[in-house]
């Protein structure tokens, strides 16, 4: 039997290692400048433009990339590598790690000249030229599959603005990028990074790609380290709406199930995959004036579409058979009670409605 899984619960980092390695590497690279006794380090992610590449440090400016020097930047970047893993799901892991590294370069890439050219205009409060420590180009330019691709939802409206369920996810981004002006310099560029990518300028996803043999190989090594044990509940979908679309399918299966081991199957009568699912007992009432069965409306179910109203006292009682069958799929026997009591034992609607938690 298939087992309830809340819309709101999480699996990890499921089928997410490139996510995961990320993370735990900004953790530890945060937390040795931190330490006493490494905090010379600090000095690796100090990158002055154009003196990086005057005096033949070029690598500076890859150093200057692996941890943020300040730990709330570092906790606001491991909620959105968390958020943005659902990528990972959907791409590959290969794919995804192709996508970090060529925007991660892209963004590299667009900053060094803008940073050199706002430098040159003598603004007072950026002539050091610095490239900020961090790796926004491995983050920021996430954002825009996270902006093109997931669905918004309002989830409700303060003084007319709506919120979303990616609200959040906005706001922490806004706050990792408005420390200071050369922050947000590199947050416009890993943007605009993010943007080059999604629209292949120059057929980038092509070419630059991270090889099949270092993916195989750091499968071979790391793989294991970073792997993650599958949800108790099994693999959920990235994304709430395509979690509920599978735990319908679920539930709707092992309700065709059910009816299969209760008796044979009905004789084909030209009804719809819905008619046969709900069964008869929700699609035909009495006869109409023309002789015809007329088909059922929502008031002559007023339970189901209006669960806070009184049960009539002529309602069905919940049967001990759909009581079990319902509980067996992980729900609550006091739930389950209280939905079949509603929906007059209908296993199908009162598992409709403990889904949707109504």
């Amino acid at each position: 039997m298939a087992t309830y899984v809340s819309q709101y619960s999480t699996t990890g980092f499921y089928r997410a290692p490139v996510s995961k390695g990320l993370m735990g590497a900004l953790f530890v690279t945060c937390t040795a400048i931190h330490v006493p006794l490494l905090s010379h380090l600090r000095v690796y992610l100090i990158c002055q433009l154009p003196n990086t590449f005057t005096s033949g440090e070029v690598w500076r400016l890859f150093t200057s990339q692996a941890a943020f020097p300040e730990t709330k930047d570092l906790i606001c970047a491991a909620l959105l590598i968390y958020y943005f893993r659902v990528f990972e799901r959907r791409l590959g892991s290969k794919k995804f790690a192709s996508h970090l590294f060529a925007t991660s370069l892209i963004s590299l890439a667009l900053q060094v000249p803008l940073i050199l050219l706002i430098r040159s205009t003598g603004w007072s409060s950026y002539h050091h030229g610095h490239l900020p420590p961090g790796p926004y180009g491995l983050i920021f330019p996430l954002f825009v599959p996270y902006l093109c691709d997931i669905p918004r939802m309002t989830r409700t409206h303060i003084l007319g603005i709506p919120i979303t369920g990616k609200t959040l996810t906005y706001l922490v981004g806004l706050q990792v990028c408005s420390t200071s002006f050369p922050t947000a310099v590199a947050a416009f560029c890993s943007i605009a990074a993010g943007l080059l990518y999604r629209w292949n300028v120059f057929r980038i996803q092509d070419w630059l790609v991270i090889p099949d043999w270092l993916a195989r190989l750091t499968n071979l090594t790391l793989g294991r380290l970073l792997a993650s044990s599958p949800p108790a509940d099994g693999p959920m979908g990235a994304t709430l709406e395509i979690q509920r679309q599978e735990q319908m399918e679920r539930l709707e299966h092992q309700m065709l199930l059910q009816r299969a081991r209760d008796g044979p199957p009905r004789q084909n009568t030209g009804q719809g995959y819905a008619e046969r699912l709900v069964g008869p007992e929700m699609q035909w009432g009495e006869q109409g004036a023309n002789g015809h069965p007329r088909r059922r409306r929502a008031n002559d179910f007023p339970n189901l579409f209006n669960p806070n109203e009184a049960r009539p006292n002529n309602r069905i009682p919940p049967s001990e058979e759909n009581v079990t069958f319902l509980t067996s799929m992980g729900f609550s026997r006091d739930r389950v009670m209280r939905a079949l009591q509603t929906t007059g034992n209908n296993v199908e609607a009162a598992a409709n409605m403990l889904v949707n938690d109504v």
